[in-house]
């Protein structure tokens, strides 16, 4: 009946799902904490757009410099829609995309909400932000046109879910070889996929692609989008700063942690004041997103939250990089196993492997660090242009 085992398995799957969010939705207090029924049912926004998505605050920032890439250079470029599946990236994006994209939380992968998301938005084409290859999001955009008409971006890749239809991608740039492999070998040559590196340095990269030193630093080291999992890690190397009189900041991954973070710190018995007071011998905390590059053009150096716990994914370790910041990581590095192990042994990034190494850890040379980048540098900007031909093929 014009149904092939790929579309069955996707519409019981999809049932199963959509059965299950709409019996969630019912209890008040997680449909307010996840939007459920939003995401099952809109309302979403008028189109048509260029559609881009991706998950974490890091890859939708990256999405919003690319947003501001394609609206210089695109003569005609459509209006432009970023959606992600957490609430709290999509409230963030609202208020620091206005101007420039409209923003929106993702429709669940499920028949119904795609074909009504699709309706209103028209998507013109799909940017999908690294690893994000939901099965249904490529599965309708095939449906709408004849060409393929998804891009893949910074794209890391793992492995993928199954049934999983390549057919629509007509792009894909993979930040490392062993990504591109990856890929290469799962779409079976497919996809035109090329090596970009990480697009979180594209707007640095438009930029000129200069690394700065920050001058008279204030801030001696900044604790970056560390969870709760790493807090005990996080207070035993916060005491060793304090104890030298240093100035110490730490930007929690999630602000409804803060007040935890808040309290094991004086249960240490550690001084504590906040951004943006910074004292020496104690910790300030950022109560706000949207601050690190403030943070960053005062610091001296950062350490990287999600590389103290096997099961996180470490944080955006580039942008400190890029600002001229020595920045250290911790003993994993989930999601960029690789491009870590590269950037350490280019003594590009530090590494620790326990919160007792920290005060011996290395300080990488500034200008290792900007011959290293110049690469990056060039690698995001050609996979742009091919992006940009991507695009204008699209309209």
């Amino acid at each position: 009946m014009g149904l092939n085992v790929k579309s069955l398995g996707r519409i019981a799957v999809g049932a199963a799902v959509k059965t299950a969010a709409k019996a969630a939705s019912k209890w008040p207090g997680l449909d307010r904490k996840y939007h459920i029924e939003e995401r099952l049912s809109g309302p979403w926004p008028d189109g048509p757009y260029l559609w881009l998505h991706g998950a974490s605050l890091g890859e939708c920032r990256m999405l919003q410099a690319l947003a501001c890439a394609l609206k210089e250079d695109l003569a005609d470029c459509p209006k432009i829609l970023i959606t992600s599946q957490k609430v709290e990236v999509v409230s963030f994006l609202k208020d620091s995309c206005a101007g420039v994209a409209d923003v929106a939380i993702a429709p669940a992968d499920v028949p119904s909400s795609l074909h009504s998301f699709v309706s209103s938005v028209q998507p013109l084409g799909l940017v999908l932000a690294e690893n994000e290859l939901w099965p249904g999001y490529l599965s309708i955009m095939s449906k709408l046109s004849t060409r393929r008409n998804v891009a893949l971006v910074s794209g890391r890749y793992r492995k993928s879910f199954p049934l999983l239809d390549f057919s629509g991608m007509g792009y894909a740039c993979m930040q490392t070889a062993s990504d591109l492999g990856r890929f290469t070998y799962a779409s079976k040559g497919f996809v035109p996929c090329t090596m970009g590196g990480d697009w979180k340095l594209l707007n640095w990269a438009r930029d000129g692609g200069l690394v700065c030193v920050p001058e008279k630093p204030s801030v001696d080291v900044v604790f970056v989008s560390f969870h709760q999992e790493e807090a005990e890690a996080f207070v035993s190397m916060a005491k060793d700063s304090v104890d030298k009189g240093e100035s110490v900041v730490l930007m929690p991954r999630r602000l409804s942690e803060l007040n935890q973070f808040r309290k094991v710190l004086q249960e240490a018995e550690l001084p504590v004041v906040d951004y943006p007071t910074v004292e020496r011998g104690a910790v300030s905390l950022v109560s706000r997103f949207g601050l690190s590059r403030e943070i960053f053009l005062k610091s001296r150096s950062a350490v990287m939250g999600g590389s103290f716990d096997r099961r996180l994914g470490v944080h955006d370790f580039w942008e400190p990089l890029q600002m001229g910041v020595s920045t250290c990581v911790g003993p994993y590095a989930k999601g960029h196993d690789d491009v870590v192990s590269r950037l350490v042994a280019a003594h590009v990034l530090a590494q620790i492997h326990t919160p007792s190494d920290y005060l011996r850890r290395r300080t990488p040379a500034v200008d290792t660090v900007r011959t290293f980048l110049m690469g990056e540098k060039r690698k995001v900007l050609n996979s742009y242009k091919l992006l940009l031909n991507f695009i204008k093929g699209l309209l």
